[in-house]
């Protein structure tokens, strides 16, 4: 298994680093090959939504997994991710940080970062993964409706990082926790769970574009699947979806 971000390609502009990642991983680039890019110009987070990705302002940042992993066990590639992120900004920067479910950074409340993983399926199996992590670093502000839920990493800590300064400690701890994903998932399930209050206890509504559930969060299933209790104690797994707290 080669070390993620053993290879870095960098980029003073892209349309998207997890485009460029795609388009490599289908020409065979190895695992751990990490992308690069000061600036954006279509950027994306989940659900095809845009990611404001301004030049030098944040990290943008895409690696190529080749996971041994059955396509419904891809789930706890983002949840390592997620912890990787979280701690990198608790550890290093010293943020109180919060994980929403699944994949969203947040401090104070705010989005600090998103995570993105696409992947290619052949034959019910994993071909490769593209890990995408955007990071705000250096926004001083917000413009419209970004200002009341964004945030960065300047604003939260008065620190002006570096794309690459951010990058190396991430990828480190990125590359760890990939390989306790493979080896031993219950344990990224655990560290998840320590790191964000929306695992236990927290009453919540889960709109997936076809139903809604409302209840209260249960801890992650092994597959990394939510679980929400309703009010009739039924337990389920959500394995999608756009979460909102819920006021009791």
């Amino acid at each position: 298994m080669s070390r993620l971000g053993s290879a870095i390609l960098r980029f003073d502009s892209l349309p998207s680093t997890n485009d460029l990642a795609r388009e490599l991983a289908e020409q065979g680039a190895p695992e751990g090959t990490a992308i690069l890019a000061r600036e954006q110009t279509r950027g994306r987070g989940r659900q095809g939504r845009a990611w404001a990705s301004p030049m030098g302002e944040g990290l943008y940042l895409s690696v190529i997994l080749r996971p041994m992993l059955a396509p419904a066990q891809a789930a706890i590639l983002t949840l390592a991710a997620a912890v990787a992120v979280a701690e990198t900004l608790s550890a290093d920067y010293a943020l109180a940080i919060d994980i929403k479910w699944p994949n969203d950074i947040h401090a104070r409340g705010k989005k600090i970062s998103g995570i993105l993983i696409e992947s290619s399926i052949e034959k019910n199996e994993l071909e490769y993964v593209v890990l995408g992590i955007g990071v705000n670093l250096g926004q001083r502000e917000f413009a419209g409706e970004l200002q009341a839920v964004a945030t960065s990493l300047l604003i939260e800590s008065g620190q002006r990082v570096t794309p690459d300064e951010f990058a190396a400690p991430l990828l480190e701890r990125l590359d760890a926790w990939y390989r306790v994903a493979l080896r031993q998932p219950s344990e990224i399930i655990a560290r998840w769970q320590q790191l964000s209050s929306y695992a236990e206890g927290c009453a919540v509504r889960v709109e997936d574009g076809e139903r809604a559930i409302e209840g209260m969060t249960r801890g992650l299933a092994p597959t990394g699947a939510l679980i929400v209790e309703t009010a009739s104690g039924e337990r389920c797994e959500v394995v999608a979806g756009e979460i909102r707290l819920r006021k009791t």
